[in-house]
């Protein structure tokens, strides 16, 4: 009897070392998230890329459409595409859709709104600081029939895409060397056209604490007015 709650005392406790052990190193787990978007004339396309332990897990998250009808709420349709570790390639389409949202929450919210954005913020800054970007490369073109438009609204691109660069090294940890923002007019055709793509590097440790500081904040101080 002796022996065999020693050799279960053992048992356990090698079962908590390896329970530790194994939220250590998913703690420690660094992950890349890779966001792409483009648009050439009416064609619009929405990538996001998750990897992780250095591509051994991948996930892709392709919107290729984005449908807003009013009168049956804003509906999303999204594709996703899951690599496992043996190469097989899983996809599967879902559409998403907001339905509706009780009018007496947000009265009984409104009192509360500026402490609870106050909170939101800090939980907010100290996911950002986490958040390390390793690209920044953002391209735009315009072109319109009157070439004063052309130059103007390429102006207003300019300044947008700036104060966008600026309000990352504000809020994330900027790592990459040498981000890349262009605008290019075209004064010969009219047309729109926009790429975009960044890159982010975190650890799942740090979107763990976040998301454990702001699940006990909602639940203290939101969901008793749900």
């Amino acid at each position: 009897s002796v022996e065999k709650d020693r050799w279960d005392n053992m048992q356990f406790l090698a079962f908590l070392l390896a329970l530790v052990i194994w939220f250590g190193i998913i703690f420690w787990v660094k992950a890349t998230i890779v966001f792409h978007y483009s648009r050439r004339e009416e064609n619009d396309h929405l990538e996001l890329k998750l990897s992780a332990l250095g591509g051994f897990w991948q996930f892709k998250l392709v919107v290729p459409t984005l449908k807003l009808d009013l009168e049956q709420g804003i509906g999303l349709l999204t594709q996703q595409e899951a690599r496992a570790p043996t190469g097989e390639k899983r996809k599967a389409i879902q559409k998403l859709k907001v339905r509706y949202l009780r009018v007496g929450f947000f009265y009984a919210l409104f009192p509360h709104l500026p402490y609870l954005l106050k909170e939101f913020n800090k939980i907010k800054r100290q996911f950002y600081r986490g958040i390390h970007c390793t690209e920044f490369d953002w391209e735009v073109e315009y072109g319109h029939t009157n070439p004063a438009v052309t130059a103007l609204v390429s102006g207003s691109f300019w300044a947008m895409l700036g104060y966008s660069l600026g309000r990352m090294y504000n809020q994330v940890t900027m790592d990459v060397q040498e981000p890349r923002i262009m605008v290019k007019p075209d004064f010969q055709k009219p047309g729109f056209a926009c790429v975009h793509k960044n890159s982010f590097n975190l650890r799942l440790g740090h979107v763990m604490i976040v998301g454990l500081r702001l699940s006990l904040f909602l639940l203290k101080n939101t969901l008793r007015w749900v």
